[in-house]
């Protein structure tokens, strides 16, 4: 059975030596000598009765026959390399190791982990908060929620939520607000981030004058900061809604006008696809998207 298959790593070199287009740089990746790789591919062209490969330039590049060979060698190298990853995969149960940012962490995840645990008992998520850029492939981490738009081709990447920056305060300090004019924002404390000025941009987006000059404004550097700030009933501060749900939910927090400024807050999830615990990423992706979907 498959007898014409007696030259495996004949066919590992025609592979090689066609997308590399070189017989020297084949031999060089698969570590062995170029007079080795010409030999098996005149072997093979023996075995065959017709040329795999032709010189143009300082170049190999594969005849008819050889492309027709070559496309054959990848689909058959892939489907073993599939076969292989499916019975490497690791099973639904076991650890998941997720990085995000601590306000991600705080605000969404840990407060709804609990229903993590509850519908899938045999997971244990393990979250590792860090506004790093962790290798997904190499590491120890599985899965990676991140906060912002830079792109990242080399993982799959699926939209948790981009939700429009909106005032958020304490049910006391709304009390203080004029609910048919959001100038009345500016009596209050502003509590704005230092990277960056929100509160100008929302207010000349409600067409109300930008200058806060004359506000008094504390800025901080994070958004779990200004969550603690408005929980305390200290001022009101822009975020996502979505974001501050649980606290929105237990009555804690409001907010006090629909405006939101956007491009607003834009959360990712990102993984692997060639992950052993693809599986298990996947529960947890399928249940965290029908859990955001609910607020």
């Amino acid at each position: 059975m498959y007898k014409e298959l007696v030259n495996v790593s004949g066919f590992r070199m025609v592979e090689a030596a066609a997308r590399l287009k070189s017989y020297s740089k084949a031999a060089e990746e698969l570590h062995v000598t170029q007079a080795a790789i010409s030999q098996q591919i005149r072997k093979l062209e023996g075995q065959l009765g017709c040329k795999l490969f032709y010189r143009k330039g300082r170049s190999m590049h594969v005849t008819r026959q050889g492309a027709v060979l070559n496309e054959a060698i990848c689909t058959g190298f892939n489907c073993i390399v599939d076969g292989l990853k499916k019975i490497q995969y690791e099973s639904l149960a076991g650890e998941l190791t997720i990085t995000t940012t601590q306000s991600f962490a705080s605000l969404v995840l840990v407060p709804r982990m609990w229903k993590f645990a509850m519908t899938y008992p045999d997971i244990t998520l393990k979250i590792v908060t860090s506004k790093e850029t962790e290798d997904l492939r190499q590491g120890t981490i599985d899965v990676a929620i991140r906060y912002g738009r830079t792109p990242y081709p080399e993982y799959h990447c699926e939209i948790l939520f981009d939700d429009p920056i909106v005032p958020l305060c304490s049910p006391s300090v709304a009390k203080q607000l004029d609910a048919t004019d959001p100038g009345s924002l500016k009596r209050c404390w502003l509590i704005d981030y230092a990277a960056k000025e929100y509160w100008p941009q929302w207010f000349e987006h409600v067409s109300i004058a930008p200058d806060i000059s004359h506000c008094q404004v504390l800025r901080v550097n994070n958004i779990d900061v200004a969550m603690s700030a408005v929980l305390a009933g200290h001022g009101v501060c822009l975020g996502s809604a979505k974001q501050a749900a649980h606290y929105i939910e237990q009555g804690m927090l409001v907010q006090p006008y629909s405006n939101g400024l956007e491009p607003g807050a834009q959360y990712r999830l990102m993984y692997d696809l060639a992950s052993p615990r693809v599986l298990r990423i996947k529960t947890f992706s399928d249940w965290l998207q029908r859990e955001l979907a609910n607020i």
